[in-house]
């Protein structure tokens, strides 16, 4: 995120450049022509284009913070782990999953697997803590 904002700021650079660029070439396009060049017409002109741009950057970066900000609550940290629960059965089929957002808000999923049966539980966490006990592999996975 930080990124955008560091692009966007010079993309405002970039945007005065480029109108400062094009008022010399209108001043080389108006010179070989015999009318009279009007610069303060012209520079009123280049500084209503420069205030949009920044107008627009602005509302850029505002709509970039209400994103930030929404962002928050979606999934962000996603961790997995892989675990044999019983000596009797062969691989790692069980498996504990957290699906957490910026503030360890979230679920953990675990799924234990048996010869005989499967289990599942899903446990909420806020702030990195839940109300149920967890298990080991199940601590493993938050942060």
């Amino acid at each position: 995120m930080e990124n955008i904002n560091l692009v966007l700021q010079n993309y405002l650079l970039l945007v005065i450049i480029v109108l400062m660029a094009l008022v010399i070439m209108l001043y080389v396009m108006y010179k070989g022509q015999k009318k009279e060049l009007h610069w303060d017409e012209l520079l009123t002109k280049t500084l209503t284009e420069v205030r949009a741009a920044k107008t627009e950057m602005q509302a850029l970066e505002e709509n970039q913070q209400a994103m930030r900000e929404q962002m928050k609550g979606c999934v962000q940290k996603v961790k997995l782990m892989r675990y044999n629960a019983f000596a009797d059965t062969g691989s790692d089929l069980s498996y504990s999953l957290s699906l957490l957002d910026e503030n360890n808000n979230g679920v953990v999923l675990s799924s234990i697997y048996g010869r005989e049966d499967n289990r599942t539980y899903a446990k909420p966490i806020e702030n990195g803590k839940s109300t149920y006990n967890l298990s080991e592999e199940e601590k493993k996975v938050l942060p």
